[in-house]
């Protein structure tokens, strides 16, 4: 596992502290791990992109602040839910932040509850787990040591969870193990998921609705945006992209992209504009860039 920062403006807002590869901590749970080092003392805008996984967020510093529209107050320790479209972020002051993507199954083994409500969203950990636990788990990071010990207080926090093995009942069980399937093969039509579950369709949707806050149709979209950009941004000719992950043509694709990341494919490919920044990072898990800015890009790095 490893955590990377792109910088395309001069004046750097992110960049590598830490990366972890927590003994403990399989891939099929959690896909990426680590800390990364914030500086916004003028305040700024970053917009973060859509993304497959689903993030545990802690800062690590008091003088650190980073919040979107409907976050309301402060947050210490957040939970993100999936990422359809590209969500603002207004970011000031300085310091480390924790970061941890989750796969489908490592955030219900983590947390053992439905997240139909939390797309697009971030609930703060307290709403989810005693707020004595997010309060010893937020202090416990502000007095470690900034670099490894921190990310080794993150890591086992997340080990402890998704140990506890907590009950999940079967409907849980079945989406997880469905969404994860989706994962490894974004093709799989709705109908092929649900007959290889032992599911109907309708039921399978609506338990991935209740237990992920997405259909199954529109979790593949995710997992295939992702697949797309990956493979443009290593030189994979456009058409044969579009063919390969699952779009109806070169123009479905670029439909896709613009929607969802403001840039094309080709400019993706070619390095033109914002996708300068984004061209590497976009094979990984998530972005973010500055809003109406020249971009910046912060990569988690499965």
């Amino acid at each position: 596992m490893s955590i990377h920062a792109i910088h395309a403006a001069p004046a750097k807002r992110f960049h590598v502290a830490h990366a972890c590869a927590a003994a403990g901590l399989p891939g099929r749970h959690v896909a990426s791990l680590g800390l990364v080092d914030v500086e916004a003392l003028g305040g700024g805008v970053h917009r973060g992109l859509p993304h497959e996984l689903f993030m545990v967020t802690a800062y690590c510093d008091e003088r650190l602040d980073c919040r979107s529209a409907g976050d309301g107050g402060a947050l210490r320790v957040m939970v993100s839910g999936l990422r359809t479209r590209p969500v603002d972020f207004q970011t000031q002051g300085r310091g480390q932040m924790a970061v941890a993507m989750l796969t489908p199954l490592g955030l219900l083994r983590a947390f053992g509850r439905p997240w139909d409500s939390l797309r697009n969203e971030r609930l703060p950990l307290r709403q989810i787990v005693p707020a004595y636990q997010e309060a010893i788990l937020h202090g416990a990071l502000v007095d470690a040591a900034a670099g490894p010990e921190r990310c080794t207080v993150f890591g086992r926090w997340l080990e402890t969870r998704i140990g506890e093995r907590r009950p999940l009942g079967w409907q849980a069980e079945r989406v997880a193990a469905a969404a994860m399937s989706l994962l490894e093969a974004p093709g799989l039509s709705v109908d092929e998921l649900a007959c290889q579950h032992r599911v109907s369709r309708r039921q399978l949707e609506r338990d991935f609705r209740h237990w992920l806050g997405l259909a199954p149709a529109g979790y593949a979209r995710l997992v295939r945006f992702q697949r797309a950009a990956c493979a443009i941004a290593e030189g994979v000719p456009l058409a044969h992209v579009a063919a390969e992950q699952g779009y109806a043509d070169q123009a479905h694709m670029t439909r896709a992209f613009s929607e969802a990341a403001g840039v094309t494919p080709r400019q993706l490919r070619e390095g033109g504009g914002p996708a300068s920044a984004l061209r590497a990072a976009f094979a990984q898990r998530m972005i973010m860039l500055p809003a109406g800015g020249e971009p910046e890009a912060l990569r988690l790095a499965a």
